[in-house]
C-alpha cells in the first residue's frame, strides 16, 4: 500500500493501536483483520449488553379492566403489535410508559376523565419470560350535565344551543360523541347562511366529586350571508351558460352548504369534469358570498370494452366508443356494438342535456340481431324523446316515440312487423352506486302502447332493494321482483319477439336464457302475454374485496293478459363469489334449477360485472 493509504489508515483506527494493513498483510487477509477488530470491540464493550426483547421474549398483562374496553386498549397499544425489539430493559420500559400514555389518553377521550394508568416489570429469568402488567383504574364514565356554545366572534341572532340547531344530546362525555356534536353543530351553521363558520375549540370541565362534566363549544360563526354571483374557473371547452344552467340556488337566496354540494353532483353527473372545487368566498357588504366554481375537464373521448361468459350466451363482449361535450354543452354520442351467441347488435346514442327543466333529450337508432330458441329476428329500431328528474333528481319520468320493424323467424314461419310506439316509464331511484348499490330503493313503472302491425300495449313494473346488517355491513340482503302484463291481441297475434319470457342471467339464474317457461313439442320457449319473477340474495363479506353470495330466484310465464299465479314457477338456486375492483365487482355465479325437466340442463354459470341487483 502507498504510504499516503497507509497515513488514511492510521488516523482511522488511532485509538485501536493497530498497525497499517500495508504491515501486516504477510499474516492476515484484509477479512481476517476486521474479524480480529470485532473480536476486541466485543470483547472491550460487548460483555455489558442486555439480550434484546422480541414479542416472544415478554409477556402482556392488564389488571383492573375487562371486556370490550380491554378490546379497544388493546388495538392502541404498540407492544401488543408485536412489530418492535427492545434492545434493553431501559427500551423495554420506556414502550411501556408509550402504552401507559396512550391508555390513559384514550380513557379520557372514552369519557374517563378520573381515571388512573401505571404499569410493573418483571425482569426475565432462566426460567420465565420478562412480565409487563399494566394497572389500569378507569374510574366511572363521566356524563356531560350541561352543554354550552360560544362564540369567538359577535354576531347577532345565531344558534345558542343543539336545541335550536334541531340536535339531541345524550350526556354521554366521550370524546368521539362530543366530536359528531361539534360537527354537526358547524354543518348547520353552514346550511343557515353562514359560509364562514369554523370550530375554534372544544373543552371539558369535569366535577371529579360528582363524575359529570360542562361540555363547552367554542366556534367562529362569520358573518350571515346570502348567495353571490357565480365564478368558472377551468371550463376551457365547456360553454359556461351551460355550467351555469345546474346552478342549485339563485343569487339572493340564504347560504346553505348542502344546496352548493347538490350542484358539485350536478356537474359531476355529467361526467365532463375530472376535479371539482365549488367553495364560498368572503361576503360583501351586502351580505352576498360569491361562489367559486374550479373546474378541470376530462379529455372527452372513452374507447372501452366488457366481456361476459355464462353456459347459456358463451362468451359474450361489448365494444363502445364515447364523445362527450360534442357541441360545448354536455352533448354525448356514444357508438356500441354487442355480440355473443344470442344477440350482435349496433346502437347509437345520443344525449342532449336540458338543466334548466333539469332533465335531458335523447335519441336511439340501433341494427340487432337474435337468434335465440324461441326466434330469429332481425330489427332496426330509431326513438326518441324527453326525461325531466323531480324531487332531488330521486324521480325520473321519461316519453318517447318510437319506430321499428322487425323480421321474425319462428317454427318455420317468417313474418315482417311494423310498429309504432309511445313509451311512458316513470323511475324512482335512491341508490347509491350503479354497480354496486349497498343503499336505497329502485322501482319502475312502464307503459308502452303499440301500433302498426298489431295493436297492444305492454306494462311492466320492477322493483329492487337490499338492506344490511352486522358491523361495517357484513351482510347484505337484496331483493327484486317484477310482474309484466300486455293487453289488446292473442298470444297468437302477439310476435315472438314481443312476448315475455323469463330464465338466464339478469332472470332466474337456474335456468337457461328464455327456458323457464312453456316450451313446445321441440322444447323451444313459447313465450307468453304476462309474466312474474322474483329473486332474493343474502351476501357477506369475507374481506373488503371478496363477498360470497347464496340466492334464490322463482318465475313464471303465463299466456294470459294478467300474471297467472296458478301456472308452475320455475326456481333456481345457487351461490357466488364477488371480488371488487375499482371499476365495480366481478361476479361468478353458479345456479341450479330445482324443478328441472329434461331438456333443462343441470347448472348455469356465470360471470359478469356488477351486482346482479
Amino acid at each position: 500500500m502507498r504510504r499516503s493509504e497507509c497515513d488514511h489508515w492510521d488516523r482511522i483506527i488511532v485509538h485501536s493501536r493497530l498497525f497499517c494493513p500495508s504491515s501486516v498483510s504477510r499474516f492476515l487477509s484484509f477479512r481476517a483483520y476486521l474479524f480480529v477488530m470485532a473480536v476486541i470491540f466485543q470483547a472491550t464493550f460487548g460483555a455489558g449488553l442486555a439480550p434484546a426483547f422480541a414479542a416472544e421474549d415478554f409477556e402482556i398483562s392488564y389488571t383492573g379492566v375487562s371486556g370490550e374496553l380491554l378490546g379497544q386498549l388493546k388495538q392502541i397499544s404498540e407492544m401488543e403489535k408485536g412489530v418492535r425489539t427492545y434492545p434493553t430493559s431501559a427500551s423495554l420500559r420506556r414502550a411501556a410508559e408509550h402504552d401507559r400514555q396512550a391508555f390513559e389518553d384514550a380513557l379520557t377521550a372514552a369519557g374517563f376523565y378520573a381515571g388512573k394508568t401505571d404499569f410493573n416489570i418483571t425482569p426475565a429469568t432462566e426460567a420465565e419470560k420478562a412480565k409487563v402488567n399494566f394497572l389500569l383504574q378507569p374510574g366511572r364514565a363521566f356524563t356531560i350535565a350541561e352543554y354550552e356554545i360560544l362564540y369567538s366572534d359577535d354576531v347577532a341572532d345565531r344558534p345558542q344551543s343543539f336545541a335550536e340547531a334541531g340536535l339531541g344530546t345524550n350526556g354521554s362525555a366521550a370524546g368521539a360523541d362530543l366530536r359528531s356534536l361539534q360537527v354537526n353543530f358547524l354543518s348547520h351553521l353552514w346550511n343557515n347562511g353562514y359560509p364562514a363558520a369554523t370550530i375554534v375549540a372544544r373543552r371539558a370541565i369535569a366535577n371529579m366529586e360528582t363524575g359529570t362534566a360542562n361540555a363547552v363549544f367554542v366556534f367562529n360563526s362569520g358573518p350571515k350571508a346570502n348567495f353571490g354571483n357565480l365564478f368558472i374557473e377551468g371550463a376551457d371547452r365547456t360553454d359556461p351558460d351551460y355550467v351555469r344552467a345546474m346552478q342549485t340556488w339563485k343569487p339572493g337566496d340564504e347560504f346553505e352548504r348542502a344546496t352548493m354540494v347538490q350542484y358539485r353532483d350536478r356537474l359531476a353527473a355529467t361526467g365532463l369534469f375530472s376535479t371539482i372545487d365549488i367553495s364560498p368566498g368572503p361576503p360583501d357588504k351586502s351580505g352576498a358570498a360569491p361562489i367559486y366554481a374550479r373546474l378541470n375537464e376530462r379529455k372527452r373521448r372513452t374507447i372501452g370494452a366488457g366481456l361476459s361468459l355464462s353456459t347459456t350466451d358463451g362468451v359474450g363482449g361489448r365494444l363502445f366508443f364515447e364523445n362527450r361535450n360534442l357541441f360545448h354543452q354536455g352533448e354525448t354520442g356514444r357508438l356500441e356494438l354487442r355480440a355473443s351467441n344470442l344477440e350482435q347488435a349496433v346502437t347509437f346514442d345520443f344525449l342532449k342535456p336540458l338543466p334548466r327543466i333539469p332533465g335531458q333529450a335523447f335519441g336511439n337508432f340501433g341494427f340487432t340481431n337474435e337468434t335465440t330458441d324461441a326466434f330469429d329476428a332481425r330489427s332496426i329500431n330509431a326513438s326518441g324523446g324527453l326525461s325531466k328528474k323531480w324531487l332531488k333528481e330521486r324521480l325520473e319520468t321519461r316519453a318517447a316515440v318510437g319506430l321499428e320493424t322487425s323480421s321474425v323467424r319462428a317454427n318455420g314461419t317468417k313474418e315482417r312487423t311494423y310498429f309504432v310506439s309511445t313509451p311512458l316509464s316513470v323511475v324512482w331511484n335512491s341508490e347509491n352506486d350503479l354497480l354496486n348499490p349497498t343503499k336505497g330503493v329502485q322501482t319502475r313503472l312502464a307503459v308502452t302502447p303499440y301500433t302498426g302491425s298489431d295493436s297492444f300495449t305492454q306494462s311492466e313494473f320492477s322493483a329492487r332493494t337490499r338492506v344490511t346488517f352486522g358491523k361495517d355491513d357484513l351482510i347484505t340482503l337484496a331483493g327484486r321482483s317484477a310482474v309484466g302484463a300486455t293487453f289488446g291481441t292473442s298470444l297468437v297475434n302477439l310476435p315472438r319477439n314481443k312476448r315475455y319470457y323469463v330464465g338466464g342471467a339478469g332472470s332466474v339464474r337456474g335456468f337457461g336464457f328464455q327456458e323457464a317457461g312453456p316450451l313446445d313439442g321441440d322444447n323451444d320457449p313459447i313465450g307468453g302475454r304476462s309474466y312474474i319473477e322474483s329473486a332474493i340474495e343474502a351476501r357477506v363479506k369475507l374481506t373488503n374485496e371478496l363477498q360470497i353470495a347464496g340466492f334464490a330466484d322463482a318465475g313464471s310465464v303465463s299466456a294470459r293478459t294478467l300474471p297467472n299465479f296458478g301456472e308452475e314457477f320455475f326456481v333456481g338456486v345457487g351461490g357466488g363469489v364477488r371480488y371488487f375492483t375499482p371499476i365495480g365487482p366481478i361476479r361468478a355465479d353458479i345456479a341450479f334449477p330445482l324443478n328441472a325437466r329434461d331438456s333443462d340442463r343441470s347448472f348455469q354459470l356465470f360471470i359478469a360485472i356488477g351486482q346482479p341487483f
